[in-house]
C-alpha cells in the first residue's frame, strides 16, 4: 500500500466514532449542497408571499349576547334538570341561533344569496382593488378596461332566476348612464335595466339599486340556493359561551366584505332577540289561559274556604294552636305553594319539552319529593288532638288558597308584561362592529412558515436527492469492495472551472494557474506514488481511463503531466480519445494534426507533437475524428509509433476514451505498462465500476488502482467524511 494510501486510510480511522462522522457527514452535505437548500426555500417564501399579499383578507367581527335564566321559584329545579340532561340553557340557545329560523330570515332579509364578484386582473387585481382609497371607480392600468381596479359598487336588492341559472354564474357588465346588461354563463343577453329601476325578462326579475363602475367593467352574479348559502353561513358563524355557565353568548361572523359581516351579524342577533320576545309571549299567552280557567275555581275554594272557617269559630270559638301546630301549618302552606308553582311551571314547559325531557324529568322527581313531604305532615297532623285537627285544616285550607289565588294574580299581571312582546330572557350586550385587521391570512405567520418549511423542504430535497443517488461517494468503498489501492482523492477544483471559462490564451491547466490548489496536492501525491509504480512496470506508459464519459480523466491527465514535467520527467501527453477527444483545447492547440493522421501514415510523428509550451512536456492531439477508431490502435502503426515514443520519453500518458463505451480503451490498457481508472464521486455506481474492472482484467490489463475524483469538500477545512486537506502556501 502506498504512503497516499496509508495517510488517507489513517486520517479516515482518526475521524472519531461512527456517531461523529454521521454528523459531520449530514453537516457537510447540507453544507456542500447549500444552494439547492437556498434555491427551494426562496421558492417556497415566494409562493407563500404571492399567497400572503394576494389572497383576499377575511375579516371577523362579533357581538355579545346575554341569556338570562329565568327563575321558577322552585329551588333546585334549574340545577337538577341541568345535571339530567348534561346541558345548559344557553346550548340550547346557540343551536336556536344557528337554526333555519333564525339564519334564513338574515339571508332573505340581507339578500345574502346573491353574490357578486368583480372581474379582477388575474393575481394581483385583488391587491391593487383592496388599495384603492379614491372617490368612485379606480381608472383602469394599462388599458384593460374591463376588470373592476377598486371603489366599485353594486348593490342588487333583488334578483330572481329561473330554477336552471340557480348556483349559475351570471356576468353584469356596466353600461352608460347608469345602465347594464346581464348575460348567461354562454354570453347571451338575458335582459337589459337601468340602475332604479326593476328589470324584467326571460323569465327572471332583478332589481340594481346602485352601479358605480366604469363602462365595460365586469361582475360575476350568482343566485345561489338558500339551503347552500345557509350552509355556507353557518361555516362562517360561530356561537360560543364566554367561561361557563356565564350565560354570555359570542356570536362572531368572518367574511371578505367587513362592512357586510357587520350588518349581517346585526340582523341575526336582532332577528334571534325578535324571535325570542315572540316565543316568550306566545308561551306567556297559554299560560295565561291556563290562569285565566284556574283563577275563579281558586276564588271559588277561597270562599269556601274562609267560610267553612267562619263557621267552625262561630260554632267551636276560638281555639288557641300550640307553637308546635302553627310551625306545621307554616309548613304544609309552603309546601302547598310549591307544588302550585311547580304546577304553573310545567305547564309552560310542557308548551317546550315533551315528557321524556331532562327539565320535565326532573319537575316530577320535584313534585314526588314535595308529596311525599305533604303525607309527612298530613300524619303529624293526624296525631293532633281532634279540635287542633279541624281548626288546623280549616285554617291550613284558607292560607293555602289565598296564598295560590294570590300567586295566580301576581303571575298573571307578569304573563300580561310578557305577551305585549316587549320582554325576554335575551338582550344584546355589544353589537357587531366594522373590522380594521383582517384574520386571515396573517402575513408575518405565512411569511415565516413559508421560511421555514422551505428550508425543511430543501433539507428533505438534500436528503432525498442524496438518497436516491447511487454513485460511490466515499473512496474506501472503491478499497473495499475491488481490493485495489486508491492512489489519490482528488477534491473538486472551482478553481479549475474558473480557469475553464477565463483563461483564453493561457494554458488551461489548474497545475499551473492555481498550483497550490488542494487538487493540484492531491496530484502530486499520485506523481510520488508513480514514481514507485513505474519501476516495477514493463513499459513507461500510463493509461489513464474511466468507466464512461464525464469522470474528469482529461483533467487528471493534463495536470499529472505538467507536475511530471516540473520534476524532471521528459513527458509527452497523447489525446487518444479519436471519439471525442478535447484535450487539445487545455493545451491551446488545433485538434489536428495528430494521433489519427500519424497512424494512419498522412502526418510524420515530429509535426503532430506540440513542444515548448512547458519544458519537459509535449502534447499530440487526438487528430480528426476517424471513422474506425478502434482499427487504426490495433494496427502495427500505432504499435510501431509507440515503440519510438517510449524511448523518446520518460513517460507517455495516454488519455483513453471511456472503458464502457469504447472497445480501443482495452486496447490501450493492454500496451501500457501501468492503468489506472478515474471514478468520480457521486457518478459511477459499484455495478458501473465492476463492469469497468471486469472488462481490463478479462482483456490482462487490470487497473492498478483507482484515482478519485471530484470529492465534494467543506468551505474552509476542505474535510468530508475524514479525508482532510489544507492550503499550506508560501509566505509572502
Amino acid at each position: 500500500m502506498t504512503e497516499q494510501h496509508k495517510n488517507t486510510t489513517s486520517a479516515s480511522a482518526d475521524g472519531g466514532s461512527s456517531d461523529e462522522i454521521d454528523l459531520r457527514d449530514l453537516f457537510a452535505l447540507l453544507v456542500d449542497e447549500w444552494r439547492w437548500i437556498a434555491a427551494i426555500t426562496l421558492a417556497v417564501f415566494f409562493v407563500a408571499a404571492v399567497y400572503a399579499f394576494t389572497t383576499t383578507p377575511v375579516f371577523r367581527t362579533n357581538a355579545l349576547v346575554q341569556v338570562e335564566e329565568k327563575d321558577t321559584g322552585i329551588g333546585g329545579i334549574e340545577e337538577l334538570s341541568s345535571m339530567l340532561s348534561g346541558e345548559t340553557p344557553t346550548e340550547a340557545e346557540i343551536e336556536i341561533i344557528k337554526s333555519r329560523s333564525v339564519l334564513t330570515k338574515a339571508i332573505e332579509q340581507r339578500d345574502l344569496n346573491i353574490d357578486i364578484e368583480p372581474s379582477r386582473f388575474p393575481l394581483i387585481g385583488g391587491m391593487i382593488a383592496r388599495r384603492y382609497e379614491g372617490e368612485g371607480a379606480a381608472h383602469a392600468w394599462l388599458g384593460f378596461d374591463s376588470h373592476a381596479w377598486g371603489g366599485e359598487r353594486v348593490q342588487i336588492d333583488r334578483l330572481d332566476v329561473d330554477r336552471g341559472l340557480e348556483g349559475e354564474s351570471l356576468t353584469l357588465i356596466a353600461g352608460s348612464a347608469d345602465t347594464y346588461t346581464l348575460l348567461d354563463p354562454e354570453g347571451e343577453l338575458l335582459l337589459a335595466g337601468v340602475v332604479g329601476e326593476a328589470a324584467s325578462g326571460n323569465g327572471m326579475e332583478m332589481f340594481v339599486a346602485e352601479l358605480v363602475a366604469h363602462e365595460g367593467v365586469g361582475f360575476t352574479v350568482t343566485r345561489q340556493d338558500t339551503l347552500d348559502t345557509l350552509d355556507g353561513l353557518r361555516e362562517r358563524l360561530s356561537v360560543a359561551e364566554r367561561g361557563k355557565k356565564t350565560g354570555i353568548l359570542e356570536l362572531a361572523l368572518e367574511g371578505e366584505d367587513r362592512a357586510e359581516i357587520a350588518r349581517t351579524l346585526d340582523t341575526i342577533t336582532n332577528i334571534y332577540l325578535r324571535q325570542n320576545v315572540e316565543r316568550k309571549s306566545a308561551e306567556a299567552a297559554k299560560t295565561l289561559e291556563f290562569l285565566n280557567e284556574q283563577m275563579p275555581e281558586l276564588r271559588a275554594e277561597l270562599n269556601v274556604a274562609e267560610g267553612a272557617l267562619n263557621r267552625f269559630r262561630v260554632e267551636k270559638g276560638s281555639v288557641d294552636l300550640s307553637l308546635e301546630t302553627q310551625a306545621l301549618l307554616e309548613q304544609f302552606a309552603e309546601v302547598e305553594k310549591q307544588l302550585s308553582e311547580l304546577e304553573l311551571t310545567r305547564v309552560e314547559r310542557a308548551q317546550r319539552f315533551t315528557a321524556e325531557h331532562p327539565a320535565m324529568q326532573a319537575m316530577n322527581q320535584q313534585r314526588a319529593e314535595l308529596e311525599q313531604l305533604r303525607a309527612q305532615l298530613e300524619q303529624q297532623i293526624r296525631e293532633l288532638p281532634q279540635a287542633e285537627q279541624d281548626a288546623l285544616r280549616l285554617m291550613r285550607d284558607v292560607r293555602v288558597a289565598n296564598e295560590l289565588y294570590t300567586l295566580l294574580l301576581n303571575r298573571a299581571q307578569e304573563l300580561k308584561v310578557v305577551q305585549a312582546g316587549t320582554v325576554g330572557n335575551v338582550r344584546i350586550i355589544d353589537t357587531a362592529f366594522v373590522p380594521r385587521v383582517p384574520v386571515k391570512p396573517k402575513k408575518a405567520l405565512v411569511l415565516a412558515l413559508g421560511l421555514v418549511l422551505g428550508g425543511m423542504l430543501g433539507v428533505f430535497a438534500v436528503f432525498l436527492r442524496q438518497a436516491l443517488t447511487s454513485g460511490i461517494r466515499d473512496p474506501k468503498i472503491l478499497e473495499q469492495h475491488f481490493g485495489l489501492p486508491v492512489y489519490a482523492i482528488v477534491p473538486r477544483s472551482d478553481a479549475e472551472l474558473h480557469i475553464e471559462k477565463t483563461a483564453y490564451d493561457a494554458l488551461r491547466l489548474i497545475a499551473l494557474q492555481d498550483p497550490n490548489d488542494p487538487a493540484v496536492e492531491s496530484l502530486r501525491s499520485l506523481r510520488t506514488s508513480l514514481e514507485f509504480l513505474l519501476r516495477e512496470s514493463n513499459n513507461n506508459v500510463l493509461t489513464i481511463g474511466g468507466p464512461a464519459p464525464g469522470v474528469g480523466k482529461s483533467f487528471i491527465c493534463s495536470n499529472l503531466a505538467a507536475l511530471m514535467a516540473q520534476a524532471g520527467r521528459r513527458v509527452l501527453v497523447v489525446d487518444a480519445d479519436m471519439r471525442r477527444g478535447h484535450l487539445h483545447r487545455k493545451f491551446q492547440v488545433p485538434r489536428a494534426p495528430g494521433l489519427s493522421q500519424v497512424i494512419a501514415g498522412e502526418v510524420a510523428m515530429e509535426d503532430a507533437i506540440t513542444t515548448g509550451a512547458i519544458s519537459n512536456l509535449d502534447f499530440m492531439a487526438s487528430g480528426q475524428l476517424p471513422p474506425n477508431p478502434a482499427e487504426l490502435l490495433v494496427s502495427r502503426s500505432f504499435e510501431t509509433m509507440l515503440e519510438a515514443l517510449k524511448a523518446r520519453y520518460d513517460l507517455v500518458l495516454l488519455d483513453a476514451p471511456p472503458v464502457l463505451a469504447a472497445s480501443e480503451a482495452v486496447t490501450l490498457a493492454r500496451l501500457a505498462g501501468l492503468n489506472l481508472l478515474v471514478v468520480r464521486s457521486g457518478e459511477q455506481n459499484r455495478r458501473e465500476v465492476e463492469l469497468a474492472v471486469d472488462r481490463l482484467t478479462q482483456a490482462g490489463a487490470a487497473p492498478k488502482g483507482f484515482v478519485f475524483n471530484g470529492l465534494m469538500l467543506g468551505s474552509r477545512r476542505y474535510a468530508y467524511a475524514g479525508y482532510r486537506y489544507y492550503r499550506y502556501e508560501q509566505a509572502v
